[in-house]
């Protein structure tokens, strides 16, 4: 990032100090009680013995807390899932669900294509880098929703038709150029999700380009590293008894299931639960996170999570204990070295892996038009959520949209 941050990362702290989980809490005829720790993790381990379980792994999850919760879940018989929005990114693949360019090959690329995503919101400090490589007399192409990006840029459609047009044409004038195909996560997440994907993966073979997934969640590349993922995604977690739902605030559960909340904020996740743990948010503990490169990066705490709240892997760690399936690791050291034999790379911090090109199937593309993920820029996350600022700064912004200016 050359050492820049969006403003929003600037001044969403204060996101940090409203409607924190501090203390446990059950869930007894419709309404949540506190509860200690020993009485929170006994009644957990009772709700999941013998039960058909399953994982969600939320967007801001450590590296070290999904595999805590992976190796917990699946121990037990149950299945994980990360991709909570339904993106159809390949498990296993690295080169599909990261690619094979690095940030810094922006700076030097000559053609740029944008499928189904807006980098203006998605990513703002990686914008600011594609908006560098035009002013050095990089052509930017969008196919999507047609957008102000901050620079100019040529719009190729909005739909699944401009990007078949795109594979077809002839790029023999280009080919030998520095080119990057940036794929975005709203492009993945409909039906056709693996099909956008493949014929994207075909697009940047024609051109000879660099391929690269733009990701809106932090935690997810370092999860689909380690496999949190089942061969259902997210109907084998649908089909589960019990929950256990790691920070994942940006899904809706469905009734049935008993749910366990484990995280930071009492957000969307929380109000669904039937017993809530407190869980330190990702400035109150160390933990690893993959970028939408590939790079793995080491993040230290910043401050300590308030009241009872504890660190994530530790909630779980104990956990395994009630649950008589201790898990084999007794502090963040012992967990990072298991974590780094399971999956090596992820020992080699600040470094960006070369994946291997495999590129997915290019199958039938739908005939819908790409929507891109974020909405709205300031509230993407249970933190910003908590955020006055945020909360003041969404409002301008959907004013800004719904009504005119007085100069118009």
């Amino acid at each position: 990032n050359e050492e820049w941050i969006s403003d929003k990362t600037r001044f969403v702290w204060d996101g940090l100090r409203r409607q924190r989980l501090d203390t446990p809490y059950i869930r007894e005829n419709g309404k949540l009680r506190k509860a200690s720790w020993p009485e929170a993790l006994s009644a957990v381990a009772s709700a999941m013995k013998g039960k058909k379980l399953a994982g969600l792994i939320g967007d801001l999850v450590s590296v070290e807390a999904a595999y805590a919760l992976k190796t917990l879940i699946e121990g037990q018989g149950g299945v994980v899932e990360c991709r909570t929005d339904g993106a159809k990114l390949p498990a296993g693949n690295r080169s599909g669900y990261v690619g094979t360019a690095s940030i810094e090959d922006i700076d030097t690329v000559q053609n740029i294509v944008l499928i189904g995503t807006n980098p203006v919101l998605e990513s703002p400090v990686l914008n600011a880098r594609i908006r560098k490589a035009w002013t050095q007399g990089a052509n930017v192409s969008v196919i999507g929703e047609n957008i102000d990006l901050t620079y100019e840029s040529i719009h190729l459609g909005t739909g699944r038709d401009a990007l078949a047009k795109l594979v077809a044409a002839d790029h023999s004038a280009t080919n030998g150029q520095e080119n990057i195909v940036i794929v975005g996560q709203g492009a993945l997440t409909e039906a056709d999700g693996a099909a956008v994907l493949g014929t994207a993966m075909k697009l940047a073979e024609t051109m000879q380009a660099k391929f690269m997934v733009l990701h809106t969640a932090a935690g997810r590349v370092g999860a689909m590293d380690i496999g949190a993922t089942n061969d259902d995604a997210m109907d084998g977690v649908s089909a589960a008894e019990v929950i256990y739902n790691l920070g994942s605030d940006e899904v809706e559960i469905e009734a049935g299931p008993f749910v366990i909340y484990q995280g930071s904020h009492g957000d969307r996740g929380a109000h669904r639960a039937e017993i809530i743990l407190p869980g330190a948010a990702y400035t109150e503990e160390a933990g690893l996170f993959v970028n939408t490169e590939g790079r793995p990066q080491l993040a230290q705490r910043a401050g300590f999570a308030p009241g009872e709240a504890k660190e994530n892997w530790a909630i779980l760690r104990a956990l395994s204990a009630e649950l008589d399936a201790t898990l084999p690791f007794d502090s963040i050291a012992q967990l990072r070295t298991a974590l780094v034999e399971a999956v090596p790379h992820l020992g080699d911090i600040d470094v960006v892996a070369e994946n291997e090109w495999n590129a997915e199937k290019a199958g039938k593309l739908g005939k819908a038009d790409f929507r891109n993920a974020v909405a709205d820029f300031y509230l993407t996350n249970p933190i910003a959520r908590a955020s006055e600022l945020m909360a003041e700064l969404s409002a301008g912004a959907k004013a800004r949209r719904d009504g005119a200016m007085a100069a118009e």
